[in-house]
């Protein structure tokens, strides 16, 4: 049984790791693919140190001399940039090595050095939108194919785990079926801090969780693979929006004076940014489309969550990963009948009342807003403030609402904090992003301040 962590930096996150290992989980895959040095650092000095022979690194490989870590772990394209003998060089010095497949017949070319690769995506993913399984409903992996143990990744929950073992595979791991709910669930817009809401949410004593993990524990499978589960993919089971992950930080694609959307779009994933709205008003649909298709290829590339915003159609056409509308723009439900029950969808809100119809009309987030007078949108709503935030959030909460709320119109990086205290969950920016003179640095500060 192996987790595998969020990309993300989430709440309270090495108190989950620590949770997870004392409930069963065996090992740990830490994997950060856009994360700094030191905040991997940060991260593994706050797991307890006598499970870190139990833990394997993606990236930055240099921290295993310094944490005593012995696992180390090579994607694809990592494996095909080093040699053989790197790999027994470290092996002989007490490294044990793993690695990613993605095509069957490339699982007899890993070399016996590794212990294990991982091979997916088994079923359709829960952490990567639109990334498909292509194997067959009784597919078995034959034995031929293996030089190192398979492990079977991709899109396992409690409704398809007791699968694996007719599959012939050697062991399992899960990702998308812990991390969004543990972030998305159970948090509460009322309450002060984002430490706060990471606990209410990942509390594996909950009635909830207790009760899915009782649920996995007494499992008809006779499969010893399901041991260890129980913690983890409790978190993650039941209730709408269960692989719903919403990010803290949304960018709202740009137009402005030599400036095309696509450049503002390749800006922010440059700089870090990895919820991307496509935002484009008064276009025909087929330019639109257009537009889309090339964000779409650009977010894929750097592994980021696209939203489009008003046009359903397109949303559907391109399998984005999300929805967004405005208040003049068609009814969620209606939009839901045409993209279909797995996407995310967003609703644009002003009011409390406006938060409330886009809750009753099953909106996975809300973007309140707008915050200040903004220039790139036309036909504002009443701006809010820091006032009008704080004022609503607190009535959301004591109705009991537990729904992510993003700030929208005219944010800036000194009001993300005031922001934050309001009980929101995140913030839209566009211009304050796109116009900085190092975005990077700028979105790594933005997002450790959200975060």
């Amino acid at each position: 049984m192996i987790v595998i962590s969020s990309p993300d930096f989430l709440p309270d996150e090495a108190g989950s790791i620590n949770r997870f290992f004392e409930e069963g989980m065996k090992y740990f895959h830490l994997r950060k693919p856009f994360s700094e040095k030191e905040e991997v650092r940060r991260l593994i000095q706050a797991i307890n140190p006598a499970f870190y022979d139990r833990i394997s690194l993606h990236q930055h490989h240099e921290l295993a001399g310094e944490f005593g870590i012995s696992r180390l772990h090579f994607s694809e394209k990592h494996y095909a940039l080093t040699t053989e003998e790197l790999w027994r060089s470290l092996v002989d010095n007490g490294f044990r090595l793993s690695t990613s497949v993605h095509d069957l017949a490339q699982l007899k070319t890993i070399s016996p050095v590794f212990s294990y690769a991982f091979f997916g995506p088994v079923f359709d993913s829960i952490s990567k939108r639109g990334y498909k399984n292509t194997l067959h409903d009784d597919f078995v992996l034959s034995n031929d194919l293996k030089t190192v143990k398979v492990i079977a990744i991709g899109g396992i929950d409690l409704s398809n785990i007791t699968k694996i073992p007719a599959m012939n595979f050697d062991g399992v791991a899960v990702l998308g079926a812990i991390w969004p709910a543990s972030v998305t669930q159970g948090l509460n817009p009322g309450l002060g801090t984002r430490m706060e809401m990471g606990r209410e949410a990942e509390d594996p004593g909950s009635p909830r969780v207790a009760a899915l993990s009782s649920s996995a524990a007494s499992s008809s499978s006779p499969s010893s693979l399901t041991q260890g589960l129980n913690p983890g993919l409790g978190i993650g089971m039941g209730g709408r929006g269960m692989d719903r992950d919403i990010s803290r930080l949304h960018f709202v694609s740009n137009h402005a004076a030599g400036m095309t959307h696509i450049d503002s779009i390749r800006l922010a994933l440059e700089g870090g940014c990895r919820w991307i709205q496509l935002r484009i008003k008064d276009r025909p649909e087929e330019e639109v489309l257009k537009i889309a298709r090339e964000s779409k290829r650009l977010c894929e590339h750097y592994e980021a969550k696209l939203i489009i915003n008003d046009f359903p159609s397109i949303a559907r056409e391109i399998n984005a990963y999300g929805l967004h509308l405005g208040l003049n723009d068609m009814p969620l439900r209606e939009a839901r009948k045409i993209v279909g029950s797995k996407m995310i969808i967003g609703g644009t809100a002003n009011t409390l009342e406006d938060i409330i119809r886009r809750i009753d009309e099953s909106a996975d987030y809300i973007g309140l807003g707008p915050f200040r007078f903004t220039s790139t949108k036309q036909n504002l709503s009443p701006i809010l403030g820091l006032e009008g935030y704080s004022e609503i959030m607190k009535k959301l909460g004591a109705l009991g609402h537990t729904i992510p709320v993003i700030a929208i119109g005219g944010v800036g990086e000194n009001d993300i904090s005031g922001l934050l205290g309001t009980g929101v969950y995140g913030v839209a920016m566009s211009s304050a992003l796109i116009n900085s003179k190092n975005l990077k640095e700028k979105v790594i500060k933005i997002q450790k301040t959200l975060c």
